[in-house]
This record gives C-alpha cells, sequence and structure tokens, in this order.
C-alpha cells in the first residue's frame, strides 16, 4: 500500500490525545454512598473489572478512528502493479497546447484557462515524489528537464498562448526522446496532452506506437468556431512600378456558417490609408479581392491589410513589404556606339540609370552595384566576363542577352551552358515572322488585358538559332511562325536571364519599333524578378538573402522592430558572394514590421504574420478522437473526457490503482458509532 501525500501520516501523533485524555479519567475517583456496607467488596471488584474493560475499549475506538482519518487524508493506494512490476516512482509529462487557437471560450470558459485547470488537476492527481515534464508549444529550454510538483505548479500559471504551432504527433516523438533517454526500470511514463485537437495540426495518422509510453488526450472543444480571416497575400505582376497602378491581390476565407456582405477592408501603406474597399463571402469560402493604389515613394514600403471579425482578432492584420529602389543601375557592355532603341524606352524615366562600357575595358570590381547588366552584340566572351557574369546573375543581377549574326558561338554557348539554358544551334538570315506570344509569361502580365487574336506581330531578318532542350527551365517570351524560340528567359539562383536571338538594332527586323518593345524592356530592366517573400511566417525556419553593403565583417548586423522595442542580432553568413543569409531561426515571435540593420542603416524590409494554421478553428470531437484511437490500433493511447466533474479522481483510479481512501473513512466513521454504542450500552 503507498500513500498519495505521505507527509499527513505525520498526524498519527495526534493518537496521543485520546491516550493522555483516557490516561487522565484512569487517575480520577468518585465517591460512591451505599446504605450497607456489607456488598462492598464484591461491587467494588466487580465495577473496576467492567470500567476497565469500558474504558480500553472506548480508547481503541478513538485511536483507530483518529488513525482512519489520517490515513484517509494521506489517500492510500494500492499500486497498479505487483510484484517485479510494481511502480516506484512516477515520470509524468503535461503538454498545454497554447496556440492562438485557445483563445476560442469553451463551455467552461476560455480554452486556454480551462488548459491550466486540467494541467493543475492533473498534477494533483499523483503523489508529492512524482517527476514532471512540462511541454508547450513554444518548446522553452527551461522546460526540458524534470520538475517537481509545485514548479510545475508555477510553469503551468505561468503558460501564455503563443504564436507557435506544433503538430501532436511532433510533440510525442519530442516527449518520447526525452523520456527515451532518461529510462529507468519499474517507472511508469506517461504523458498527458492537453488540446483543442485543431485538424489542421493534430496529425493523428502520425502517430507511432511506443510501448514506454502512455498517450492521455484530453481535449478541451471550443463553443463556437466561427472565424473569417486574412489568409495571405500576393503581387501577379513581377514587379512593382512607380508612379503607375498596381494590383494587390487579398485571399480572405470564412470559416464559418454565415454569408456575410459589404464587409469593409483597407489597404495602408507605411501606415498611410492608400485603399479601401468591402467584400462579400459565403459560408465556409474563401475570396481574393483586388485592392489597386499607386506608388509614389521609394525604398522599403511597409504595407499592412485589415478587416473586422469578433472574437478572433490575432489574424485580422497581414504585414507585408516589397522595396522600390531609387535608382535601377543598367550597364550596356557594348563594342560599338550607345544603342539609341535601348535608351529611348527609358528617356522619361529618371529612376532607371544607365551606363556604358567596352568589352574590352570592363571594370568587374563594379558588377554588384549593377541591377541590371545588357549585352549588346558583344562577339566575344572572355572566360572573366563569362565567370564574372554567372556571379552577378546568381547573386540576384538581371541579365540581358542581345546576340548578333557575328557572335562567337562557342564562347556564348560557354555561358548558356553554365546558366543552364539551350545553346546556340547555328545563324539563321532568312526573314521570319513571330508566331505566337505567351501572354502568361510573367513579363507581359501587365501589358495585355486580353488576348489578341490577329496581332501584327514583328518580323526578323537575321537571327541566332537555339536547341530545343526541354530540360531546362525556360519560359518562352515569343515564338516564330515555325515554333523557334525568338525570346525566352530563365531563372539562375537569384537571378534572370533574358535570351534574345537578334540585336536590338533594324538591320536585325523590327521589333524596336513594334509596340511590344518598350512595354517588354521595361520590365525586364525594372521589374524586380528575384523570389523575395514579401512577408514571412511566424514558426517557420527562413533564410533571408540581402546585398551586402560592405566586406566588413566586424559589422554587427540587427533586424529590428519598426517601432524599435525588439532588437535582434541573427547568425549570418556573408560567404555567399554579394548577398549575406540570415538566418531567422525562429527569433521573431510577434507579427509586424521589422528591418535589417547593417552598419547603423536600413537595408531590408521584413514581414511577418502568424501561422494562419490557427485561423481554422475546426477541431476534432471526443468521440473522434476515440474512433481514431481504435481504428488506429494506438493501443498505448487513450482519452479522457475533460467535462468529467473530478478529472484527478479519474486520473488516480486509471494509473495509480486501487484507492483506499473511502475505506478508511467508513472505517472511521464505524469506530466513532462503536464508541458511541460502547458508551451509551456498556454500563
Amino acid at each position: 500500500m503507498n500513500f498519495l501525500y505521505p507527509t499527513f501520516l505525520f498526524a498519527l501523533f495526534a493518537i496521543s490525545i485520546p491516550i493522555i485524555i483516557h490516561l487522565f479519567n484512569f487517575r480520577s475517583y468518585k465517591v460512591v454512598y451505599f446504605s450497607n456496607v456489607k456488598f462492598l467488596k464484591d461491587i467494588k471488584q466487580e465495577t473496576k473489572s467492567k470500567s476497565t474493560l469500558k474504558h480500553l475499549l472506548v480508547l481503541l475506538m478513538r485511536i483507530l478512528a483518529v488513525a482512519s482519518i489520517v490515513f484517509a487524508f494521506a489517500q492510500p493506494y494500492l499500486p497498479a502493479g505487483t510484484g517485479n512490476n510494481a511502480v516506484t516512482d512516477y515520470k509524468v509529462c503535461i503538454y498545454i497546447d497554447n496556440s492562438f487557437s485557445t483563445e476560442a471560450d469553451s463551455k467552461y470558459g476560455k480554452i486556454s484557462e480551462l488548459a491550466k485547470k486540467r494541467a493543475l488537476e492533473t498534477a494533483n492527481a499523483y503523489p508529492e515524489n512524482t517527476k514532471f515534464l512540462f511541454l508547450t508549444n513554444d518548446f522553452d529550454q527551461k522546460h526540458q528537464h524534470y520538475v517537481s510538483k509545485e514548479q510545475l505548479k508555477d510553469f503551468i500559471l505561468e503558460t501564455h498562448t503563443s504564436p507557435a504551432v506544433k503538430y501532436i504527433s511532433k510533440v510525442i516523438n519530442k516527449i518520447s526522446d526525452f523520456f527515451a533517454e532518461n529510462t529507468e526500470k519499474n517507472n511508469l511514463y506517461t504523458s498527458y496532452i492537453i488540446s483543442d485537437f485543431q485538424k489542421s495540426s493534430s496529425d493523428i495518422d502520425n502517430l507511432a506506437k511506443d510501448s514506454l509510453l502512455n498517450i492521455v488526450f484530453i481535449p478541451l472543444e471550443a463553443e463556437h468556431t466561427n472565424n473569417m480571416y486574412i489568409d495571405s497575400v500576393w503581387f501577379e505582376a513581377p514587379g512593382r512600378p512607380l508612379y503607375q497602378t498596381d494590383e494587390l491581390f487579398v485571399n480572405i476565407t470564412n470559416k464559418s456558417d454565415e454569408s456575410y456582405t459589404d464587409i469593409p477592408i483597407n489597404l495602408f501603406l507605411n501606415d498611410t490609408l492608400k485603399a479601401t474597399g468591402s467584400y462579400s463571402i459565403n459560408a465556409n469560402e474563401s475570396s481574393v479581392e483586388v485592392l489597386n493604389f499607386v506608388n509614389e515613394k521609394t525604398g522599403i514600403i511597409n504595407g499592412r491589410i485589415e478587416i473586422s471579425d469578433f472574437p478572433v482578432t490575432y489574424d485580422n492584420t497581414f504585414y507585408f513589404n516589397f522595396d522600390i529602389k531609387e535608382k535601377i543601375k543598367t550597364l550596356i557592355i557594348s563594342n560599338s556606339q550607345k544603342n539609341k532603341y535601348i535608351e529611348d524606352v527609358f528617356t522619361d524615366i529618371p529612376y532607371v540609370e544607365i551606363n556604358y562600357e567596352s568589352s574590352s575595358k570592363l571594370n568587374f570590381d563594379k558588377f554588384n552595384s549593377y541591377d541590371v547588366i545588357i549585352l549588346d552584340d558583344i562577339k566575344v566572351l572572355t572566360e572573366n566576363l563569362t565567370s564574372e557574369l554567372i556571379n552577378f546573375t546568381s547573386d540576384g543581377g538581371k541579365l540581358i542577352i542581345f546576340p548578333g549574326t557575328e557572335t562567337d558561338i562557342q564562347s556564348h554557348n560557354k555561358l548558356y551552358n553554365k546558366l543552364g539554358i539551350n545553346l546556340i544551334t547555328g545563324i539563321d538570315t532568312s526573314k521570319i515572322y513571330a508566331g505566337k506570344i505567351n501572354y502568361n509569361a510573367s513579363i507581359f502580365k501587365n501589358v495585355f488585358k486580353k488576348e489578341e487574336k490577329n496581332l501584327d506581330l514583328p518580323y526578323v531578318l537575321k537571327r541566332v538559332k537555339f536547341s530545343n532542350q526541354t530540360f531546362t527551365n525556360e519560359e518562352v517570351i515569343l515564338l516564330s511562325e515555325k515554333n523557334d524560340k525568338l525570346i525566352s528567359s530563365a531563372s539562375f539562383g537569384k537571378g534572370k536571364v533574358y535570351m534574345f536571338s537578334q540585336t536590338a538594332d533594324k538591320r536585325y527586323g523590327n521589333l524596336i519599333f513594334h509596340p511590344i518593345w518598350a512595354p517588354m524592356i521595361y520590365n525586364m530592366v525594372v521589374f524586380n524578378t528575384t523570389d523575395d517573400h514579401i512577408y514571412f511566417t511566424i514558426g517557420k525556419d527562413e533564410l533571408v538573402h540581402v546585398k551586402k553593403t560592405s566586406d566588413n565583417q566586424d559589422d554587427v548586423v540587427h533586424i529590428m522592430s519598426k517601432d524599435k522595442t525588439s532588437d535582434y542580432i541573427p547568425q549570418v553568413s556573408r560567404i555567399e558572394g554579394a548577398n549575406m543569409k540570415i538566418f531567422l531561426n525562429n527569433i521573431i515571435s510577434n507579427a509586424g514590421h521589422y528591418q535589417v540593420i547593417s552598419e547603423k542603416k536600413p537595408i531590408k524590409g521584413l514581414s511577418f504574420n502568424y501561422d494562419r494554421k490557427e485561423s481554422d478553428l475546426d477541431h476534432y470531437s471526443f468521440e473522434e478522437l476515440k474512433k481514431f484511437i481504435k481504428d488506429f490500433g494506438l493501443t498505448n493511447y487513450s482519452i479522457t473526457d475533460s467535462k468529467e466533474e473530478f478529472l484527478s479522481k479519474s486520473i488516480q483510479e486509471n494509473n495509480l490503482g486501487k484507492q483506499l481512501w473511502k475505506l478508511f473513512l467508513i472505517l472511521a466513521l464505524s469506530f466513532i458509532l462503536f464508541e458511541i454504542l460502547l458508551i451509551r450500552f456498556l454500563k
């Protein structure tokens, strides 16, 4: 027999109280008057014998009653195991799901508060010598060890909701790994999973069977699961135009059984309201809304979208950012005079800066300062130039190639081969018309409003011909009537390559005079074609690539919140060419706008949002979880109804063995009753 609260056994000293009382009673005398003294001797002997027996029996009943009461408060039990399997030490893990979804209301109040209450009840069901492991979604380092019951209660009461989201399988694997490293004989390893069991994060089918660990689910059900939230935002056009209308797409999801109409939506750029609108959305559907605005500033642009929805509010705001450079520095490498057909496209665009260099007098050290490099009819590409162009494109630059009919095919193919694009196979001097425009090409997304069937397309007089290998990642922009590639693009590293089949000159055709020429070249130069994120999700460990501002190894890079209340020093790698890697390592825990600071200057904007998995409040019910456990054969899993009025009692009966406190309470009452009967009837 063991005791849940063995410290109560010190109260057995209370047995001394009735003993002391009875000792004093034995020493007391009482005068008895008799009318005739001849029977005194017999009466005295008989009375003394009965009185002594009565006192001893009453004393025994009182001792047994006090002892039974003390035992009842110490809560004795027979352990679940016997013999070699008897449990000598309890190791228990209590996990509380503290994700944002637990802010929802249950029948008994907020789920987050109910979870803490159930955790405390679970802890109280175990003896004082139990070793506890406590976990939340944050996987805090301070929780990665055993604690006492009192320390556990402090951890439980300190728990707050967090943006961290963890799959149930990941949580159980974490617990199993911890217990596996601390396996001891005759220990019972039990883990209690207290959660609302959202369907988005409860991957029941991935749960592993573990004979070492008993898992008990304690589900907490939300009373209302309705929620409307901003799921994502994006731009379809490949870059942000300045002083032109831009389009932002917003995906709004309605997770409720009600439809809504004329719900306001607002767009803010740098805390200035730039666009407003309204939307209507059907029950349990998503709606994509388009907000139009005009970019009037350069630099880091911090944006946010806002809607109104209650009671869940953390997902009503969505943060994003983009960058519009003050100057787009473009280098044209040419052996001839300035190319007016390219320059004319940017005549009235002051933020595009055109520079020229001869292929024989190149300053490779300045390549990283340019955003775009254009090869204009370069006949021979040297080894050094090829190597520098590869590095430039890989680091996020844009390379535009206009080959001539006198091009050295071998030197160009060395570049094309390293870029992973189709090679030049020969020269064609016959006139040929363009036959098809790829309207879906990213470079044309803001050029055409609709597809034209009888569009007058340009012709080509002289050109290079490309191979048709299909394993490249090329996107064809313009095809000839014979399905030869005239213009195509491909991604390389973090940059982009645009390949023309001809030089930008009237001797090679009329492309430079065609209406598609200006918008096409403009988009190639101006639009941002890199895969920069306009936002990140908190809890997803990602990399940020930032262009180096200097090679100073002593410069400490900071990530600072916009309001300057939070300042982090991330892990940085500077060995990647012109860029440096910033490892986020989940250092950001609050949604909002941040800036990368280098040499005390902001060089890049970052925006973070909470994981929208928590916005879908749909969860598994008690019966569904029970069925899953049975269907998947999870023999070491069980489920306890959190609605039970006495959760501690249920846990004790299931895990600690047979409870005896009721028996001792009945015995105590029985001994008191026997005492009364002895006093009343034993004369």
